[in-house]
């Protein structure tokens, strides 16, 4: 086997690849505010180790002097055919992923033979120069990673590429979900993808990228005043698509939300009552959950409102932010969330999915209702002490339901279930943001973000407001953080 291609086999590796990518993240002041751990080890490499690296590889910062080719990525993609089957690795990861879903990535829809896809996009054809196609070498190299992932899963690619669906697999770089059954590995192949991809960027690049969940957030909570002369700026579409995949990432994870939100509006607002849990306790048969659980999870629903682990002291709860409630508040709210799930049990509340994948069809509300209580406390006391709730291998779209099912609960015993039902739909403020996130290149809307954290802190300083001036951020955070523990 090649030296050079040893380290991209690891990636094909589940076991390996786990490793490759486990451990805490490191508090970084620059604005990033993390790096991931292969982020860290990467850092510690020999230079022997990039050298033996191959060409097409992201981590090997060289000038290729455009030697790089779609012939030569090919041929270093051999290796990865199966020899026992005589498999065309390529034929198969061209025709399943790289037709379809990376140019729906790269926002290359092929209605017609006109349009072009990422190949006559991207690469040099007869004569072209560097100047024709800038992102010729970036482009090989992202087919050489996805290569080796593709490799690893054939449904990484098609996950990544998912928008609009509240059933998708909601991929993270920051703290990947544990809610079902492939997220440790997808996770690391996500953190394969930013770790390579990113290595070699700006500072300026890595903090828009890792920072667009706390961007969009802002600008969206901001958008008719801090934030409103930017919004409809356009720039140049002159980012590389190994750039345009992290933010396509980015964006979908947004969208997702959207999407499961506004699939549970209808599953949360059913009728219920104060003797709903104790029609179901009288019920002969409760079915795969039984009231215990149910309670258990009203609890649990509890704690996850609440944020924070909470102390017991008399009386009341305390959190580390000297939150307080009272025992007969607690003993309330978890009545009420029981008799919120309660009635849907009654009502045999049904999730219809699309597929299988990822125990979704397999998984009913009962079963993870039963799941999601037993796999963690088992007391009321403890469970509200918890530093935090195991949701492994629950598909999201039911701790999410259970989450909102309560929280609706509470609003209407206050009649504010309409604000909240409100709150849930379609925000017209997101989608005007993600116009602009998609309208223009990261270097832009780092500029802009930068043009407007200058104008606070002049503002400030005008003001007389200059203790502590370089710490005032709007939204790039500077300075260590302390980031929560991944083992």
């Amino acid at each position: 086997m090649d030296l050079e291609n040893q380290e991209k086999l690891l990636v094909t590796n589940r076991d390996e690849l786990r490793r490759r990518h486990k451990g805490n993240y490191k508090a970084v002041t620059n604005g990033e505010i993390y790096l991931l751990p292969y982020e860290v080890s990467l850092r510690s490499k020999s230079d022997s180790f990039f050298s033996s690296l191959s060409n097409y590889d992201f981590l090997k910062n060289t000038d290729n002097d455009g030697q790089l080719t779609l012939t030569g990525l090919r041929q270093e993609l051999w290796v990865l055919d199966d020899e026992n089957s005589n498999n065309d690795f390529w034929k198969n990861f061209n025709d399943s992923a790289l037709k379809t879903h990376l140019n729906t990535i790269l926002g290359l829809t092929r209605s017609n033979k006109k349009d072009k896809d990422w190949r006559q996009t991207y690469l040099k054809q007869a004569k072209e120069t560097d100047i024709d196609k800038p992102h010729h070498d970036d482009m090989l190299k992202c087919i050489y990673l996805l290569a080796h992932m593709h490799k690893a899963s054939p449904t990484f690619i098609r996950q990544l590429a998912v928008v609009n669906d509240a059933w998708s697999t909601d991929l993270r770089v920051y703290y990947p979900r544990k809610d079902f059954a492939f997220s440790e590995e997808y996770g690391g192949y996500l953190a394969e993808l930013y770790s390579n991809i990113l290595y070699h960027q700006s500072d300026e690049i890595c903090k828009v990228l890792k920072s667009f969940d706390l961007l969009i957030d802002k600008m969206v909570k901001l958008s008719g005043v801090m934030f409103a002369d930017i919004l409809e700026r356009r720039s140049k579409d002159n980012d590389s698509p190994s750039l345009k995949i992290l933010k396509y990432n980015q964006i979908s994870s947004i969208t997702h939300h959207q999407a499961l939100q506004r699939y549970l509006i209808s599953k949360i607002t059913a009728d219920f009552y104060d003797d709903s849990f104790d029609s179901l306790k009288n019920r002969e048969n409760q079915g795969l959950a039984n009231v215990r659980h149910y309670w258990l999870v009203a609890a649990q629903c509890l704690r996850l409102k609440l944020g924070n682990p909470m102390t017991k002291k008399g009386d009341y709860w305390y959190s580390d932010g000297n939150q307080s409630i009272s025992q007969q508040d607690v003993d309330y709210l978890i009545s009420l969330h029981a008799n919120a799930l309660a009635a849907d049990a009654l009502q045999d509340l049904k999730f219809e999915s699309p597929g299988s994948k990822s125990g979704k069809k397999d998984t009913s509300l009962p079963a993870a209702i039963r799941k999601m209580a037993e796999q963690n406390p088992q007391t009321v006391d403890e469970i509200l002490e918890a530093p935090v709730l195991d949701v492994a291998n629950i598909p999201e779209v039911y701790t999410k339901y259970m989450l909102c099912r309560t929280q609706y609960a509470e609003f209407y015993r206050k009649q504010r279930h309409l604000e909240f039902i409100e709150n849930m739909k379609p925000n017209p403020k997101v989608e005007k943001v993600l116009s602009y996130i998609k309208g223009n290149n990261l270097a832009q809307i780092h500029a802009d973000v930068d043009e407007i954290e200058r104008k606070v802190k002049l503002m400030n300083i005008l003001q007389g407001n200059i203790d502590n001036i370089e710490g005032v951020t709007i939204v790039f955070e500077y300075g260590m953080h302390e980031l929560p523990k991944r083992e």
